[in-house]
This record gives structure tokens, C-alpha cells and sequence, in this order.
């Protein structure tokens, strides 16, 4: 495959012919969008299913679920013994033809027991560090390693060391799927120490719907406090937000705990999806949230130009619907919908 997603139905060829009256003035907009930046992608998917070697585990139940053969026709994957590569391939198709300069990729941990010990039972997927180090190894020009450990791990604290020797400046938490409090004191130690290594924590806040959860009483924005008080740089993955069917809205915690703590920001990932239409204007509405908030697509996950055609000329919402590269789609979208690209490259500087 191309850099591009392979072409579907008709509609490709409807906003083909429709894009024809239309392409002067969605060139006068690209040109409006001023000079090329740096571009970071602050949260990025690294997938497997542990078919070749890598260590990655996808279970059953997770196969199930409707996302999956989404994105394996989404991104022409297929179950050959090969798929963890393939992916990798799509990745870097996809990066290599967008206007991105560097993304963090990320793993992610699986569930523990009681006693600390990997609980793959009740894990939906998993992406071990060391796939992640290896992938990053091969191209360590554009993709930064957020390594992921679960603090309920019995090895938590060493492999947090291990982690920072080999160079990691970003952990992910999944509070709801990895089935763990990120707001509990017995973790104290473990975010202090994270913060002495200069490593950023990044942690899911708000709904989820992509794999099995707990629950969401973890995923609120205030279970943070801890890891800020002992010092650490933290990104509220998906700024608290939640789909338009969701009852719970964790963002008013976010926006309280901002006021508060000057080191906690948060990232646009799966925020102009289809189901998640009300997040991004919210987000425009606060301008504390504006100014901490990092790009982030939550690749492979795709935004969808359809729900914001109100909010959008019916020239750029016709050029969106028809860019078939997921990483330009979403910057495209959101820049279109108001935000700066001051946004697009914030991410560097937790890097440094």
C-alpha cells in the first residue's frame, strides 16, 4: 500500500468531481494556512498481535469487537502471520506522506493480579516495552518510545529504571483498562521517582469504548493529583473528554486541576472522531486548556470531517472528506476548526 488509505466506494469519486468547482478555492486555503511547522504527534499506537516475534498479545474478546476488523480493513491489514510488521509499514506509509516531523509511539501494559504478576486474562492487548524500543530503534529519527508500566506491577519500580536507561522521556497509564487507580498514595514513590528522571506521564482520562474497562471512576482527571504533587509533567490523554452518549464529563475536573497545577496539560487524541463531535469546541471555549493542550491523533483511530460540516467552509470540509492520509486529516480538521499551530508543536518542548 501507498502512503495513502486505499480508495473506497464512490464517494471518493463524487468529491473528485465536486472538489473540480471547488479547487481554487481549497488551494487558497491550504496557502492561508501559513508556512510549513514542525509538526509532533503526541500519541500515536504501536499494535500487534504477537505473530511475529514481538512479544504483543491480542485477546479473543478484543478480537471481537467491532474496532478490530475496522481497522484491519481500515488500514489493509490482514491475519497473514505477519500482521505486527504490516502494521508497522502502514504506520510509517502513512507518517512519511503526512505533514508530520516526529510522533511518540506507545505501548501499552497489560492487567496484574494481586500479587503483581501479568493478569493476560482479562487484558485485552498488550505491547510490551521492548517491541517498542526495537521499533523506535529503526527509526529513532521520527518516533519517540512512551513506554507503559502498570504501578500495580510487582517490577514496577525496576522497570521504570530499565525504562529510563534506555532512554524513555514519556509512561502511559491506562487507568480504565489496565484496571488500576492512578490517584492511589501507595504510588507516590513511583512518580516521584519519574519526575527525577525528567520522564512525562501520560494518563488516560475520560471514557472509553475501544477495549474492555473497569469502569471509569479512574479515568477522572482528579485521580492525578498525586502524581502532580510529587512533581511530575502530566498529559491528560483525551482531556477528560467523553463520547455525545456518555453521561459522565470529567472535563470541568480538568479545567479545575489546570488552575492548580501549572505542569498538568493534555492531548487532542480520538477528539474529532465521529462520536466525539461536542469535545474540540469545548476545548476552543477554554483558553487555559488551549494553551496547554498538545496534537495528538490517536492513530490509528480516524477523524471524521462529517460531524463538523457545520463549523466548516463547504470547500475545506470537501478537501477533508476526500484526504484519505489519517495523520493530514486530523491536523487538517483541526486546524479548520480554529486551532493554532502553536498546538501542533507544543509537544517538543516536553521532549527536551
Amino acid at each position: 500500500m501507498s502512503g495513502k488509505i486505499e480508495q473506497r466506494l464512490t464517494r471518493r469519486g463524487f468529491l473528485a468531481g465536486t472538489g473540480l468547482l471547488l479547487s481554487g478555492a481549497c488551494a487558497g486555503e491550504r496557502e492561508r494556512q501559513g508556512p510549513a511547522v514542525k509538526i509532533l504527534d503526541f500519541h500515536v499506537h504501536l499494535f500487534g498481535s504477537g505473530d511475529g516475534g514481538s512479544g504483543c498479545r491480542l485477546s479473543e474478546e478484543q478480537k471481537k469487537h467491532i474496532n478490530y476488523r475496522f481497522f484491519l480493513k481500515l488500514l489493509s491489514l490482514e491475519e497473514n502471520g505477519r500482521m505486527d510488521e504490516d502494521y508497522i509499514d502502514r504506520l510509517l506509509s502513512q507518517f512519511r506522506a503526512s505533514k508530520l516531523s516526529g510522533c511518540v509511539l506507545l505501548a501499552q501494559d497489560c492487567r496484574y493480579d494481586k500479587n503483581g504478576k501479568p493478569d493476560f486474562d482479562r487484558t485485552g492487548f498488550y505491547v510490551p516495552n521492548d517491541w517498542l524500543f526495537e521499533v523506535c530503534g529503526r527509526h529513532k529519527d521520527i518516533f519517540f518510545p512512551c513506554v507503559s508500566i502498570n504501578p500495580k506491577r510487582r517490577d514496577h519500580m525496576d522497570e521504570l529504571e530499565r525504562c529510563a536507561e534506555k532512554g524513555a522521556k514519556v509512561l502511559k497509564i491506562h487507568p480504565p483498562t489496565q484496571d488500576v487507580d492512578p490517584g492511589e498514595e501507595r504510588f507516590r514513590p513511583f512518580y516521584r521517582r519519574m519526575a527525577e528522571h525528567g520522564i512525562v506521564l501520560m494518563v488516560h482520562t475520560g471514557t472509553e469504548h475501544a477495549s474492555a474497562v473497569v469502569g471509569h471512576e479512574f479515568s477522572r482527571p482528579l485521580r492525578l493529583a498525586p502524581a502532580l504533587e510529587e512533581g511530575c509533567t502530566v498529559v491528560a490523554a483525551h482531556a477528560g473528554m467523553a463520547s455525545f452518549f456518555d453521561s459522565e464529563d470529567f472535563f470541568p475536573e480538568l479545567v479545575t486541576l489546570m488552575h492548580k497545577h501549572e505542569r498538568l496539560f493534555c492531548d487532542s487524541g480520538n477528539l474529532a472522531a465521529m462520536l466525539r463531535w461536542r469535545n474540540l469546541p469545548r476545548i476552543l471555549a477554554e483558553p487555559l486548556v488551549l494553551q496547554r493542550l498538545l496534537h495528538a491523533s490517536d492513530f490509528p483511530f480516524p477523524a471524521n470531517a462529517s460531524v463538523f460540516w457545520h463549523r466548516l467552509r463547504p470547500s475545506v470540509w470537501l478537501d477533508l472528506l476526500a484526504e484519505e492520509n489519517l495523520f493530514d486529516r486530523d491536523i487538517g480538521l483541526k486546524r479548520a476548526l480554529g486551532f493554532p499551530d502553536a498546538v501542533l508543536t507544543r509537544g517538543w518542548a516536553l521532549l527536551s
